[in-house]
């Protein structure tokens, strides 16, 4: 029997993801013109890094998320069964991704904290490490949630046609939980209080060039506290639907089409709060935006040109 709630959520699903892939790796090749194609400082080239990280890692998940939609959509409207190995590996990728995503999130606050509290080590600043840091990171959430993976947990729900782990399965849901974005939220709040408490043993004779600049660092690190508080406020309807399954031992209809949409939700809202928050980013945009702008030309122009006869 055919969901009409669900498809037309999983047919919005798959339109916003495939909307905000585009407009993600759009974003992603203007930073890497940006980046290659000018003389940049330190400070700004690892930024474009941090931008082109944080872009590629939502482009990927975000057209995966687009994906399982279609699959599903399919699969409601004609029957289709996507009940294959490669729908496990999805199911597996998708969890080690949205982790990376909130570890790229870690590597622009780290900086800041590196540049605030540490400056005198500079290798901490180095262009290379934010290069390197993002493979680490990447190795890293895959060991964290193998688990899942060779325990079998995550499996093909005929029903929503998603792979993935059952709601029901609580225990495997609180691991993906904690690793997925609970260990990146705890390092971001040590950093944000370990620059607060720092600034605020400085001594007034420090130079108003120097706290300018960590006030300004520091301002970051705020915003991209709100980013990542828009990424876990968006996930509260999977918090919602994992205490009920657990109370009732059973999957909501709906609960992954929800769920995805809310999270195709929350990847427009960290494509457009990196733009806002990040102001060598914002140039970029702004310029191209700029760039590409017709001017029109007024009557008085107009009548300045001379007129073949």
């Amino acid at each position: 029997m055919i969901n009409p709630s669900a498809f037309i959520l999983c047919l919005m699903t798959s339109i916003i993801c495939s909307l905000t892939c585009l407009f993600s790796c759009f974003i992603l090749i203007c930073v890497i013109h940006h980046l290659y194609h000018n003389r940049l400082q330190q400070e700004d080239r690892i930024i474009n890094i941090h931008c082109i990280n944080i872009y590629s890692l939502v482009s990927i998940y975000i057209g995966i998320l687009a994906l399982l939609n279609i699959q599903t959509v399919l699969g409601i409207q004609y029957g289709y069964n996507f009940n294959l190995s490669s729908c496990i590996f999805l199911g597996y990728l998708t969890s080690i991704l949205i982790s990376s995503i909130y570890w790229a999130f870690v590597n622009q606050a780290f900086f800041r904290l590196c540049r605030v509290v540490y400056p005198s080590i500079r290798w901490l600043q180095s262009y290379q490490l934010y290069i390197i840091l993002p493979f680490i990171e990447l190795i890293f959430s895959c060991i964290l949630i193998s688990p899942i993976l060779f325990l079998h947990d995550i499996v093909y729900l005929p029903q929503d046609n998603y792979c993935f782990v059952s709601f029901t399965n609580v225990f495997s849901l609180l691991w993906l939980a904690f690793n997925g974005y609970g260990n990146q939220i705890g390092v971001l709040l040590f950093v944000y209080i370990r620059i607060t408490i720092f600034l605020r043993h400085q001594s007034n004779t420090q130079s108003l060039i120097v706290k300018h600049r960590q006030e300004r660092d520091l301002l970051v690190i705020r915003r991209i506290l709100i980013t990542v508080g828009l990424l876990i406020s968006l996930g509260i309807p999977a918090m919602v639907f994992i205490v009920m399954s657990f109370i009732t031992h059973e999957d909501y209809p709906l609960t992954y089409p929800f769920v995805f949409f809310f999270i195709s939700i929350s990847m427009i809202g960290v494509c457009l709060s990196t733009i806002i928050f990040t102001p060598q980013l914002k140039t970029i945009v702004v310029k191209i935006i700029q760039h590409n702008r017709v001017i029109p030309l007024n009557d008085s122009f107009i009548g300045s040109i001379p007129m073949r006869q």
